[in-house]
């Protein structure tokens, strides 16, 4: 018995690789020929520190998961992807060949420019009413989901001048219409009323329609036991957003001149003498 326990440890040994000398050496390997992997600095955020070569000797310091953590033969460390090192025998003395000094080019990518190198910049037309431009606006009268109905018009005002260039191209009181999305009365049971508007569009001065992003919704306070419908209150102000660079034509906001003040007055003829 003790014989078949013995012949069995040493057939283990033999079949089973040991894993008191694991492989601590591995080889960078490409998903495509004159390529490279990146090496991060972290598991976590994935930030590149550098780049790998194909072929590129590294020694494996740490596994982890779908990871290797690696040191270079010039010192860097980070992290690889385990499918993109191939485990290869130790050689004796444990030393990473020294990476050639001119390594074959590859093809830059944006994690070889500097981290801070500013984005170039954006050409805008001259006379644009930009996206995300903001539009005071207030509500010209109350609504309530106990009597709205979804596709029911609303009407809102513009609080205050847009300008662009020092050009008015939305006019203080401007009238601004939204439309009923959402209205649903108060229901028993706990069930407040709900009402939501929303905005897509307005006119601009010029006639001119500039495209919205808006949404409000009425908040109902929920802290009481009696049920509420949901109501926007008259004069309400609310902010909506340019949702889309307008370019505009700076003539068509140009005030209408006076022609009869313009042309000038015909000069009266002198007197006659009389004869």
């Amino acid at each position: 018995m003790r014989f078949l326990v013995l012949l069995s440890a040493a057939t283990l040994y033999f079949l089973l690789p040991s894993t008191g000398e694991a492989q601590n050496t591995g080889q960078i390997e490409c998903a495509r020929s004159d390529d490279y992997v990146y090496l991060y600095s972290s598991m976590t955020t994935l930030q590149v520190r550098a780049t790998l070569q194909c072929g590129e000797i590294v020694s494996i310091t740490l596994r982890y998961d779908y990871y290797y953590g690696v040191r270079t033969a010039k010192g860097d460390t980070g992290f690889v992807s385990q499918s993109s090192v191939v485990l290869i025998k130790d050689k004796p003395g444990g030393d990473l060949p020294t990476p050639p000094a001119n390594p074959a080019a590859r093809e830059r990518t944006h994690y070889d420019q500097h981290p801070h190198s500013a984005p170039p910049p954006r050409v805008v037309p001259p006379f644009t009413l930009l996206k995300d431009t903001p539009v005071r606006i207030k509500l010209t009268k109350t609504i309530s989901s106990r009597t709205a109905r979804v596709g029911d018009t609303v009407e809102f005002e513009v609080l205050e001048d847009v300008l662009l260039e020092g050009v008015p191209v939305l006019n203080k009181g401007a009238k601004v219409n939204g439309v009923i999305d959402e209205a649903e009365p108060k229901k028993r049971f706990g069930h407040n009323g709900t009402l939501s508007v929303s905005i897509t569009s307005l006119r601009l001065a010029d006639g001119e329609q500039a495209p919205l992003r808006a949404y409000e919704q009425a908040s109902v306070d929920s802290g009481t036991l009696s049920t509420k419908d949901a109501t926007m209150s008259q004069d309400t102000e609310f902010t909506i957003l340019i949702d889309a660079d307008v370019h505009l034509k700076r003539e068509a906001f140009d005030p209408q001149k006076d022609n009869s003040a313009a042309s000038p007055t015909p000069a009266s003829a002198p007197p006659q003498p009389n004869r």
